[in-house]
C-alpha cells in the first residue's frame, strides 16, 4: 500500500507540473487574448521560447530569410545588429572555445549572423574553393567521428514506427481520441445529451471501448484487451503501470506525458481548463479530469506499440529510450572545419596546434550556438530597429509645444490600438475636441444580463472577478418583446436540432432549403443590404423596447451604492488627469466589432470587457456620472462637475466604423448644437478612419473615404469574408502619458494609448492603476499575435476557411482535428512579431518602484517579455530597461516626415510607422 500511495503522489506531482505547460485554452464564448506561453513567463524570453518551441513543435521566431529580407529593406541596420549583439552579451555567453579561435565575442556573433553553417550527416560533395585549407581540414579529421550534442533521446515508439516503418500513429489513434473527447465535452452541438455527463471520462472510455468488443480490428484488439485488464484500476494506476512496462525512467515520465498530450495540445488545454475552471463551460462542464484523459492517451499509445511490436517482431525495450544520433564522420567533420574557417574569416593555420579532440569540441559548440544564437540575434536587431525608431520619434515630437485650447467636448476612448487612428482624425478635424484613453470596461466590474439574453456575462477583464450584477430591464413593450424573443430562440434551436436528425433532417432540407434560397442569395451577393433588411424585419415582428440599467444597489450581489458609483467615476476621471474646467459634453465611447461567420468574434471585441461589446459599461458609467447624488459624493473628493456637464454613452464598431449614441434624447437643448457638430465630425473621422484601414485590404482600390466607409460595412456582413478586420495586427507599443506626448503624431495604428498625467499623481497610486489595468492586457494581446504570426500552424490555428465548430467549445480544422489554439492566419498575416515596447511618462523612481513591487510586471520586464522605456519629465531624460537595470538613452535627433493631415499621408502611401501631422 505504501508503494501504491507513493506512486499516486508522484503522478499527482507530475500532473501538477504538466498543467503549468499546457496551452491556455478558453471556450469560444470567452475567447480573449492571452500570452500563449504565459506559463513560461518566469523564464527568460529566449530560453522559454527554446523550451516551448520543442514542446509545441513550433518555430518561435520568423525563418532566418525573413530577417535577411528586412536587413535588405533597411528595416535592420548595422547599428541595430551591433546593438543587439551588445544587448545579447549582457545576458548570454558565447562559446567557451573563442580564445582558441582567436575571436572576440562580438566578432564571433557578428560573423555568425551572416554565416550559413550546415553541419549535416549526409554525403553531399561540397564546393571547395580553397584546396589548401580543405587538405588541412581532412588531415585533422582523418578517422574522427562526432555525435552532436543536439542528438535526441526518444522515449516514445511513435517516432520509430513513423520513421522506419511508415506507420503514422495519428491516422489511427487521433480520430478515436477526438471522437471520444469531443463527445464527452459536448455542450449541446449534438442532438443527444451525453449520458455520462455526471460520470468520469475514464468510465466513458471503458464503456465505449468495451461496447465495440467483437467489432474491433487490428490494433484496437490490443486496446480492448488492455481495457479489460485495467477495467477495475484507477487512472493513476494505469499510467504508472504502462510507463513502468515501457521501461521509461521515472525522471522522464513528465516529458513523456507532455509529448503525448501535445499531439493534441488544444484538447489537452481545454480538458485542463474545464477541470480547473468548470464555470468556463459554455453550458455545463462534465466531470472531466486531466488524469483520466492522460490515462486514455497512454493506453491507446501502448496498444499501438504492442500491435506494431508483435506484427514486426520487434522488442519494444529496444525502441523506448533509443538515441536518434546526428553523427558526423571524418568527411562531414572536415567540411565543418572548412565552413568554420571561411565563415569566421580565420587564418588557414588557426587549427595547426590543436588536437582533434579540441577541434571536435569547437565543432559541437558552434553547432549548438548556430542553432540557438543566430536567430535570437537577428530577432533582437529587428526589434531594436523599431523600438529605437519609436523612442526617437516620440522624443523628437514631445519637445514641441502643443497649443492649448478649451475643448467643448471630451471623448474617453478605450486604450485599444484600433482607436489610435480615430482619435487622431477627430483631433485633426476638430481641435476643440479632447480625447483620453482608458481601459474600456470603465472600471465597472460587473456581470451583465440583457433583455435578449438572461445569461450573466462578465463585462470586465478576465483577471478580475466580477463583484456585482447589473441587469437590463424593459421600460415598455416588455411582454410582446419577450414573447417574440422566445419564439425566435425556440425556432432557431428547433431548426438547428431537427436539421441534424435523420428523417426530420431530410424533410427540413427539402422544404426549408428552398425557402432559404432567396434570403441566402441576398446575403451572399448583397451582404450589407441583407443586414439592413434583416433588421427591418426583426423590428417589424419584434419591436425592441426602450431599456434601462438597474445599477443601484438592490442586494449584496446586485448594483452599486452611490458611494461606490462615485468611486468608479472618480477613478476613471483621475486616471486621465483631472484638471478643471471640464467640457459640457463628455462622451464615454466603448467599442465592439460586428462580423458574420466568425468563430473568433470575441477576439475582435473589447478585451477589457471580456471580449464583449463595451455598450453596457459605457451606459452604466454615464448613468452613474449623470446622477446628482453621485456628483454630490464626487464633490467631497474635489471632483466637481457643474450642472452643465452632460455625459453621453456611445459605441464605436471597429469593423464597420459606425458610431452609435444611446442617450441622445436626454441631451439638454443647450447642448444640441455642439452635439450635432461633434456627431458630424465623428462621422467624417470614421470615414477617414475607414479609408486608412482599407489601405491594408487588397479588395479596395478607391480614393474615396465614403466608398471606404461602405466597403468596411460590407466586409463585416459578408458571409464569405474571412478578414472582416485585421484586429490588433501590427500592435507593438503602449504609451502611458499625457496626450501631448503623441498628439499630432502618426503612429500607424500600432499603439495602445493610456492617458496619465504625472503632475496629478504625487504618490504614484494613479500610475499603478493605469499600468496594472492596461499594460498586462497590451502584453497579452501582443504575445498572442506574436506567436500566432511566427508559426501559425503550431502556435495559431491556421486558416479560418476549413475551420469547423466542435462541441460548442472551439474550432478544429476539418471534421477531425486538434482543437486549435491562438489566432487565425487571416488575423495575423500582416502582423510583424515585435515584443511590446511600453513607454511611460513619469519620474523614473516611481516606475522602478511599481515594476519591482508587482510580481507579474516584474516577471515580464526582467525576463524580457516586454520592453520598457521611461521619459522622466523632471529631468527630461529618456531611459530604457536593458538587462537588470535602466540605462540612459542617447541618440541623434532626426526630423520626422511632416504632412498637413493624416489623409495626405495615407494618399502618399508612405511606409513609415511615424510621421508628424501639422494641420
Amino acid at each position: 500500500m505504501a508503494l501504491k500511495a507513493e506512486a499516486t503522489l508522484m503522478i499527482d506531482q507530475i500532473i501538477s507540473s504538466i498543467r503549468n505547460k499546457l496551452p491556455i485554452q478558453n471556450p469560444l464564448h470567452s475567447f480573449v487574448h492571452n500570452n500563449i506561453l504565459q506559463m513560461f513567463e518566469s523564464k527568460d524570453f529566449h530560453e522559454a521560447l527554446e523550451e516551448a518551441g520543442k514542446l509545441y513543435r513550433a518555430r518561435p521566431y520568423w525563418p532566418i530569410y525573413r530577417y535577411i529580407q528586412k536587413y535588405e529593406e533597411k528595416k535592420i541596420s548595422e547599428s541595430d545588429i551591433l546593438r543587439s549583439i551588445e544587448h545579447y552579451l549582457g545576458h548570454y555567453k558565447a562559446i567557451p572555445s573563442l580564445k582558441k579561435m582567436g575571436l572576440s565575442e562580438k566578432d564571433y556573433f557578428y560573423q555568425m549572423m551572416f554565416s550559413e553553417l550546415t553541419f549535416n550527416d549526409d554525403e553531399t560533395q561540397p564546393e571547395i574553393l580553397n584546396n589548401r585549407l580543405w587538405n588541412s581540414c581532412q588531415e585533422k579529421m582523418d578517422g574522427q567521428c562526432l555525435i552532436l550534442s543536439r542528438s535526441r533521446v526518444y522515449w516514445r515508439g511513435k517516432e520509430y514506427w513513423e520513421k522506419y516503418h511508415n506507420e503514422v500513429y495519428a491516422i489511427s489513434t487521433q480520430p478515436l481520441i477526438i471522437r471520444l473527447i469531443s463527445s464527452y465535452l459536448d455542450q449541446g452541438q449534438s442532438f443527444w445529451t451525453n449520458p455520462f455527463i455526471n460520470k468520469s471520462f475514464w468510465e466513458f472510455f471503458i464503456f465505449d471501448i468495451l461496447t465495440l468488443d467483437g467489432f474491433a480490428d487490428q490494433w484496437r484488439i490490443q486496446l480492448v484487451r488492455k481495457v479489460k485488464d485495467y477495467e477495475k484500476f484507477s487512472s493513476k494506476e494505469v499510467i504508472k503501470s504502462e510507463l513502468t512496462k515501457k521501461g521509461i525512467p521515472e525522471d522522464q515520465w513528465e516529458n513523456y506525458l507532455l509529448e503525448i498530450l501535445f499531439d493534441l495540445k488544444g484538447w489537452a488545454g481545454m480538458v485542463n481548463k474545464l477541470e480547473l475552471e468548470p464555470w468556463q463551460a459554455t453550458v455545463k462542464s462534465p466531470e472531466i479530469k486531466l488524469v483520466d484523459y492522460i490515462a486514455v492517451l497512454v493506453l491507446i499509445e501502448s496498444s499501438m506499440d504492442s500491435f506494431h511490436g508483435e506484427s514486426q517482431s520487434i522488442d519494444l525495450s529496444m525502441i523506448h529510450g533509443r538515441i536518434d544520433a546526428i553523427e558526423l564522420k571524418s568527411f562531414q567533420l572536415s567540411f565543418a572545419l572548412y565552413q568554420i574557417t571561411e565563415s569566421f574569416k580565420l587564418k588557414d593555420d588557426w587549427m595547426t596546434k590543436m588536437s582533434p579532440e579540441e577541434l571536435l569540441l569547437i565543432i559541437d559548440q558552434i553547432d549548438l550556438s548556430e542553432h540557438r544564437d543566430r536567430i535570437r540575434l537577428w530577432h533582437e536587431a529587428y526589434e531594436h530597429h523599431f523600438h529605437r525608431g519609436a523612442i526617437e520619434a516620440i522624443s523628437f515630437h514631445a519637445e514641441k509645444e502643443v497649443e492649448k485650447k478649451v475643448p467643448y467636448a471630451q471623448i474617453y476612448f478605450c486604450i485599444d490600438d484600433r482607436e489610435e487612428s480615430l482619435r487622431r482624425y477627430i483631433e485633426e478635424i476638430d481641435p476643440l475636441v479632447e480625447t483620453f484613453g482608458v481601459v474600456g470596461f470603465f472600471g465597472i466590474d460587473m456581470k451583465f444580463s440583457s433583455i435578449k439574453n438572461k445569461r450573466l456575462i462578465a463585462q470586465c477583464p478576465p483577471v478580475i472577478v466580477p463583484s456585482r450584477i447589473v441587469r437590463e430591464v424593459s421600460l415598455n413593450n416588455a411582454e410582446e418583446f419577450k414573447k417574440w424573443n422566445m419564439i425566435q430562440g425556440s425556432t432557431d434551436l428547433g431548426l438547428y436540432y431537427n436539421s441534424r436528425t435523420l428523417f426530420r433532417g431530410f424533410l427540413s432540407t427539402i422544404f426549408l432549403g428552398l425557402l432559404s434560397l432567396i434570403p441566402m442569395s441576398i446575403q451572399v451577393f448583397f451582404p450589407h443590404r441583407s443586414q439592413f433588411l434583416g433588421k427591418k424585419l426583426s423590428r417589424f415582428f419584434r419591436k425592441e423596447p426602450e431599456t434601462d440599467l438597474l445599477i443601484e444597489r438592490l442586494n449584496v450581489d446586485e448594483g452599486y451604492t452611490k458611494i461606490e458609483m462615485a468611486k468608479i467615476v472618480e477613478t476613471i476621471i483621475r486616471m486621465c488627469g483631472y484638471k478643471p474646467p471640464v467640457s459640457d459634453l463628455i462622451i464615454m465611447l466603448g467599442h465592439s466589432s460586428s462580423s458574420n461567420n466568425n468563430p473568433f468574434k470575441q477576439a475582435y471585441g473589447c478585451g477589457a470587457c471580456g471580449g464583449n461589446a463595451g455598450i453596457p459599461n459605457a451606459k452604466a458609467f454615464v448613468k452613474m456620472a449623470n446622477d446628482p447624488e453621485v456628483r454630490a459624493e464626487l464633490k467631497k473628493t474635489n471632483i466637481i462637475f457643474p450642472d452643465s456637464v452632460f455625459f453621453i454613452s456611445a459605441i464605436h464598431d471597429t469593423c464597420t466604423d459606425e458610431i452609435h449614441f444611446y442617450n441622445e434624447k436626454d441631451i439638454p437643448e443647450t447642448h444640441l448644437t455642439n452635439f450635432q457638430t461633434l456627431k458630424k465630425n465623428l462621422l467624417l473621422a470614421a470615414k477617414l478612419n475607414s479609408f486608412e484601414r482599407c489601405q491594408r485590404f487588397s479588395s479596395f482600390n478607391s480614393n474615396s473615404p465614403d466608398e471606404a466607409f461602405e466597403h468596411v460595412k460590407e466586409r463585416a456582413h459578408d458571409l464569405a469574408q474571412p478578414r472582416p478586420e485585421y484586429g490588433h495586427s501590427s500592435n507593438a507599443l503602449a504609451i502611458v502619458g499625457k496626450r501631448d506626448l503623441t498628439k499630432g503624431l502618426y503612429l500607424n495604428r500600432r499603439s495602445f494609448l493610456l492617458s496619465y498625467d504625472w503632475e496629478t499623481d504625487p504618490d504614484g497610486s494613479i500610475l499603478k492603476q493605469v499600468v496594472l489595468g492596461g499594460i498586462p492586457v497590451a502584453v497579452n494581446i501582443n504575445m498572442d499575435y506574436y506567436f500566432s504570426a511566427v508559426d501559425n500552424e503550431n502556435f495559431g490555428c491556421g486558416s479560418k476557411l476549413p475551420l469547423n465548430l466542435t462541441s460548442l467549445l472551439g474550432v478544429m480544422t476539418g471534421s477531425l482535428g486538434d482543437l486549435r489554439i491562438g489566432l487565425a492566419r487571416q488575423m495575423v498575416e500582416i502582423h510583424e512579431p515585435i515584443r511590446n515596447l511600453t513607454i511611460i511618462e513619469s519620474p523614473l523612481e516611481k516606475v522602478k518602484g511599481l515594476f519591482n513591487s508587482h510580481p507579474r510586471l516584474k516577471n515580464i520586464l526582467y525576463n524580457h517579455w516586454m520592453r520598457l522605456a521611461v521619459k522622466d519629465p523632471l529631468t527630461h531624460q529618456w531611459w530604457i530597461f536593458t538587462q537588470r537595470e535602466f540605462e540612459e538613452v542617447t541618440f541623434d535627433r532626426h526630423t520626422l516626415k511632416q504632412f498637413k493631415s493624416s489623409s495626405e499621408l495615407i494618399k502618399n502611401n508612405t511606409q513609415d510607422d511615424f510621421a508628424e501631422i501639422k494641420a
